[in-house]
């Protein structure tokens, strides 16, 4: 014959009477069936906590790889600021719950388990409450994937009876959480595949734009050439045009080939005694049409105290040319670029300045990334590039032992770009390891 448990009369009255335990349990569990995603779920039984102890307060953390994360809340609206949440997580026993799976309750009274001071004391002086419990969420023998925090307002309120439903609560939650793991992956998943797909036919239409751009004068100038009519006096502008523009294409394959190559791990170096300055002004000399063409000013600042050092040439001059490239691109006419190379230290310091359109901060973590580009309007018909530059540039440096950051104020306030070389390999492996 089966026995109904039924709740202990409490002086505080913030158990619901009419609604016993039983019932709103078998409400949460059909209610966690239906919820989905991780967030839903820990939603359902922050409702469920609400609605069954009156007047408190609680938090829902679930463990993930990079450690516990707060994914639900209740009260949020007084709860304290976000340092707090990290708080409850380093100076309280959430960590204790979760790494022994079991549960912990803790009453306002003086003593050495008394949660009167710091964080918690904070909360249950905030809403006037007596007692909190720490409640993981895991099933008989399973590691916990989580804790529910629970802020109730009376210490009569954790009878045992109370505390054997809070801990039936965990289990409860734990048999729907890797439901909701896998949910929300394989909406992850989804999201992520979208996002590559429409990054991908970014990508197309891009690369053919940037395709078009050289390959439109070079035919036009042959066209011309071929024909007989072009006067002499224009066909010595032709043939440059048609240079200039074959080496822009060839840089774009380039780029392309060597992104493969980074993808592959194929990416090498050719390793040689390298002057730093030289480099850096044949590098400026292959800017410096296109730069003349915007009407830029260009200084430099290049250093003779730089020794030589061992390093792959043709990819630095690649760096540097990438670089001021960069620059030009997003500088308006009349605008200023510089170039500075120094010896610092054990290192040779090549700073790149400009004073173009510069780059949002929140957009600074992510540009050296492939394929992504900040969102610009108008991008594809502004020259925006493929996006692959930067990433080539950064993949090149790391080979060298280099660092490169890249430092703006804003839009419109220009960018800056610093690269650092060493000039001593840090051993017989180290940079140049499995070149060839």
């Amino acid at each position: 014959m089966s026995t109904r448990i039924h709740l202990p009369k409490l002086e505080c009255n913030t158990v619901q009477k009419q609604e016993p335990y039983s019932s709103a349990m078998h409400q949460l569990a059909v209610q966690l069936s239906r919820a989905q995603s991780l967030k839903s779920m820990a939603d359902s039984a922050a409702t469920y906590c609400s609605r069954i102890f009156r007047n408190s307060a609680g938090m829902v953390f679930v463990r993930f790889d990079q450690g516990l994360q707060m994914v639900s809340q209740w009260r949020s609206g007084q709860m304290p600021k976000k340092n707090f949440t990290e708080e409850i997580i380093k100076k309280s026993p959430v960590s204790q719950a979760l790494r022994t799976g079991e549960a912990v309750f803790l009453g306002q009274h003086r003593g050495s388990n008394s949660p009167a001071s710091g964080p918690l004391g904070a909360l249950l002086r905030k809403y006037q409450c007596q007692s909190v419990s720490f409640i993981p969420i895991c099933g008989p023998g399973q590691k916990p994937a989580g804790v529910i925090v629970l802020v109730l307002r009376d210490t009569k309120e954790l009878a045992p009876v109370v505390r054997d439903e809070l801990r039936r609560l965990g289990q409860i939650v734990a048999g729907c959480i890797g439901r909701a793991r896998a949910y929300d992956a394989a909406l992850a998943a989804r999201v992520h595949a979208e996002n590559a797909s429409r990054r991908k036919d970014e990508f197309i239409s891009i690369l053919s734009h940037e395709l078009k751009n050289p390959m439109m004068p070079i035919l036009g100038w042959a066209v011309a050439l071929s024909s007989g009519t072009l006067p002499e006096s224009k066909q010595n502008q032709a043939i440059d045009g048609i240079v200039r523009n074959v080496r822009v294409l060839n840089y774009l394959i380039e780029d392309l080939f060597d992104a493969a190559r980074i993808s592959s791990g194929k990416l090498r170096l050719q390793p040689a005694d390298t002057r730093i300055q030289e480099v850096a002004r044949e590098a400026l000399t292959t800017i410096q049409h296109t730069a003349e063409a915007k009407k830029l000013r260009i200084s430099t600042d290049i250093s003779e105290a730089i020794p030589t050092f061992m390093a792959d040439s043709r990819r630095l001059q690649q760096v540097l040319i990438n670089l001021l490239n960069n620059a030009v691109k997003f500088t308006p006419e009349g605008g200023c670029i510089n170039l500075k190379v120094r010896r610092r230290g054990d290192y040779a310091e090549c700073i790149v300045s400009d004073t173009g359109k510069g780059i949002e901060r929140k957009f600074l973590p992510f540009v050296f990334d492939r394929f992504r580009q900040e969102d610009r309007p108008s991008r594809i018909t502004t020259g925006g590039g493929l996006g692959l530059g930067l990433g080539i540039v950064r993949e090149i440096v790391a080979l060298h032992d280099g660092s490169i950051k890249a430092l703006s104020d804003g839009p419109g306030k220009g960018s800056t770009f610093i690269l650092r070389l060493p000039l001593r390999r840090k051993s017989s492996k180290g940079a140049y390891a499995g070149t060839r």
